[in-house]
C-alpha cells in the first residue's frame, strides 16, 4: 500500500528525531558497565565544573564533538582548558572511538578495525563497578557493592593518581612506598602532542618541603621551601592582589609521601590549577566568583625569569657553555632560512630538547621542533628570509647573538 503524501515528511521527521535521539550526550556524570560514552558524548560533573569526553588538541584549545579531523584523546575539560588525558601515548585515529568500564573495572577505549586502548588496568574483585567524575576533576572507578548504606563505594583507582601537564587542588604528587613509583605532573612535547615531554613537576625526594622541575634528569628549578600557609613565589601575589589564601600539605605515611594544596577565597567560589608547559614554566591559574564580582588570573614561574629581559625569546634557561656566555636567547620569527639545514638524530621530547641541542652547537643559529619528535638545524652561514604570507604561518625559531647586552 502506498503512502500518503502526508505521512511521508512526517515518517522522516521521526526518523530524523530519532536520530538525534541516538547521538543526544549521556546527561549524568558516571559510566556505568554496559554503557558507552561514544566520540560526540560527554560525562558532566553533578555542578557541571568538568566534562569528559574526547578530543583533538590545538593551539586554541578549541574541541569538535565528534570531529573526525585529528587524532582523539579522551579528556577531562575544566571550563577552558583539559586538564587530564587518558590515552596521551595512544590516541584514536577518527571519530569511531568510544570509553566503557567493564565488569572487572577496566576503562577502555574501543576503536573501528583495532585492539582497544587500555586506560585503566583490571582490578581483582570489582564487583559492582561504575565511573563517575566528580567535581573535583577527578575520575573515579567506585566498587558499588562495598559502600553499605547506599553511599558511594570505596575509589578503586582515580585519574588523581596518574596526572599529565596539570596539577589540581587535592591532586597529589610525590612517592608510592608501596610500589615505588613516583607521581608526578609531566609536560606534553607539544601544545598538539600530549605525550610526555621533558619536563616534570614533583615533591624533593630528599625530604624537604620543596618542589622541584626536572628537565629530563637534570633538577630545572625549584620552589624554595613551601610554607603551610600557602606563602610562596609560586602564589604570594596572586594571594595578595586577590585575598586567596592557600593552603600546601606535606604529609608522610607508611603508604605515600605526597604534597598536596588546597585554595579558598573568603567570599564565594574559587578554582584553581597549576600548569606544566612545553618550556618547563608553571602557570598557576585562579579563577573566582562571588555574588558580587567573578574574575581570574595566572602568575608564571620558572628559572628563565630571573635574567630573561626579552619579551619575545623562548623561556628556556640554559647554562653557559664555551660560545654561549647564557644572555643569547632564541626568538620566534615568521618566514624560512636559506641553505645549511640539517636534521638532529634520534627522537626529541619537543622544543625544549631542539633548542637544547642547537645551544651546545657553536655553529647553530637557528632551529624549529618538527612534529613526530624531530629537529631541524641551521647553522652559520645560512641567512633568514621574513615572509608573513603563509596558509597557517611558518614559524622558525631563530638564535640571535648577544642581544640581551
Amino acid at each position: 500500500m502506498a503512502l500518503s503524501p502526508i505521512l511521508v515528511p512526517l515518517l522522516l521527521i521521526l526518523i530524523f528525531l530519532g536520530s538525534v535521539s541516538a547521538i543526544s550526550p549521556l546527561k549524568t556524570d558516571t559510566l556505568k558497565p554496559g554503557q558507552q560514552l561514544r566520540d560526540w558524548e560527554q560525562l558532566i560533573s553533578a555542578g557541571e565544573a568538568f566534562t569528559l569526553r574526547f578530543f583533538t588538541p590545538r593551539e586554541s584549545s578549541t574541541f569538535l564533538l565528534g570531529s573526525g579531523a585529528g587524532l582523539r584523546y579522551i579528556c577531562i575539560w575544566s571550563q577552558t582548558d583539559p586538564v587530564w588525558v587518558g590515552n596521551p601515548t595512544e590516541p584514536v585515529s577518527d571519530s569511531s572511538g568510544s570509553l566503557s568500564i567493564d565488569t572487572n573495572g577496566a576503562l577502555k577505549i574501543t576503536r573501528a578495525n583495532a585492539s582497544p586502548i587500555m586506560v585503566s588496568p583490571h582490578l581483582s574483585l570489582a564487583g559492582n563497578v561504575s565511573a563517575t567524575l566528580l567535581d573535583s576533576g577527578n575520575f573515579v572507578i567506585r566498587d558499588a557493592g562495598r559502600g553499605g548504606g547506599g553511599g558511594p563505594g570505596r575509589i578503586l583507582w582515580q585519574s588523581f593518581d596518574h596526572p599529565t601537564n596539570i596539577l589540581l587542588p587535592g591532586m597529589k604528587i610525590g612517592f608510592n612506598l608501596k610500589t615505588k613509583k613516583e607521581i608526578s605532573v609531566t609536560s606534553w612535547t607539544s601544545n598538539q602532542v600530549p605525550t610526555p615531554g621533558a619536563f616534570r613537576l614533583g615533591l624533593d625526594p630528599s625530604g624537604a618541603n620543596q618542589l622541584l622541575v626536572w628537565r629530563h634528569s637534570e633538577i630545572y628549578w625549584s620552589s624554595g621551601i613551601l610554607t603551610n600557609n600557602g606563602s610562596s613565589q609560586l602564589t604570594l601575589e596572586l594571594s595578595r592582589r586577590y585575598n586567596i589564601d592557600y593552603e600546601f600539605k606535606f604529609h608522610s605515611d607508611k603508604r605515600m609521601n605526597y604534597f598536596s594544596y588546597s585554595v579558598k577565597k573568603t567570599k564565594g567560589s574559587v578554582s584553581s590549577s597549576w600548569f606544566l608547559d612545553t618550556l618547563g614554566q608553571i602557570t598557576v591559574t585562579t579563577s573566582f566568583r562571588s555574588n558580587t564580582c567573578a574574575g581570574g588570573t595566572s602568575e608564571s614561574s620558572g628559572p628563565c625569569k630571573k635574567y630573561l629581559k626579552s619579551s619575545s625569546a623562548i623561556c628556556i634557561a640554559e647554562k653557559p657553555t664555551a660560545c654561549r656566555k647564557g644572555t643569547e636567547y632564541f626568538e620566534p620569527r615568521r618566514g624560512y632560512m636559506m641553505d645549511n639545514a640539517y636534521y638532529g638524530d634520534g627522537l626529541s621530547s619537543g622544543i625544549s630538547d631542539c633548542h637544547g641541542s642547537c645551544w651546545r652547537n657553536c655553529s647553530c643559529i637557528a632551529f624549529q621542533s618538527l612534529p613526530r619528535g624531530r629537529c631541524q638545524y641551521w647553522g652559520k652561514g645560512s641567512t633568514f628570509v621574513p615572509y608573513d604570507n603563509f596558509n597557517g604561518g611558518l614559524v622558525l625559531i631563530v638564535y640571535v647573538l648577544d642581544s640581551e647586552k
